[in-house]
């Protein structure tokens, strides 16, 4: 059984942190700069989206060409936009959207087995 990943390297001139995969809520692309969005921080640092999926795991969802989301954070996915639990908005592309759909809904189906 693969085992699940835990935390995002980022590395900014600051140093290098590792941030818990549960504590993101979304992670953005502006032009070079990937931006983590928690909580409590947004860290940012230089970066592509190339190699992203490979550092996270099946919680996060990329649902337009500048966004990956944590699928446990979503509390509604309506057309071409997602809600998360903190009440912020995250838009859809059209070319992501039936992807973006069929993911979250299995997503939380695996959720609700996962269950006691």
């Amino acid at each position: 059984m693969k085992q699940r990943k835990q935390s995002l390297a980022v590395i900014t001139k600051q140093g290098t942190i590792r941030v818990g995969l549960s504590e993101i809520l979304y992670l953005e692309k502006e032009l070079r700069i990937i931006c983590v969005h928690t909580r409590t921080m947004v860290y940012r640092y230089y970066g592509t989206f190339k190699n992203l999926p490979e550092c996270l795991d099946r919680r996060f969802c990329r649902c337009h060409n500048s966004f990956f989301v944590n699928l446990e954070k979503v509390r509604v996915i309506r057309r071409y936009e997602l809600e998360l639990d903190n009440g912020e908005m995250i838009k859809i592309s059209q070319r992501y959207y039936p992807a973006t759909r069929h993911t979250y809904r299995t997503f939380i189906m695996s959720e609700e087995e996962i269950k006691p």
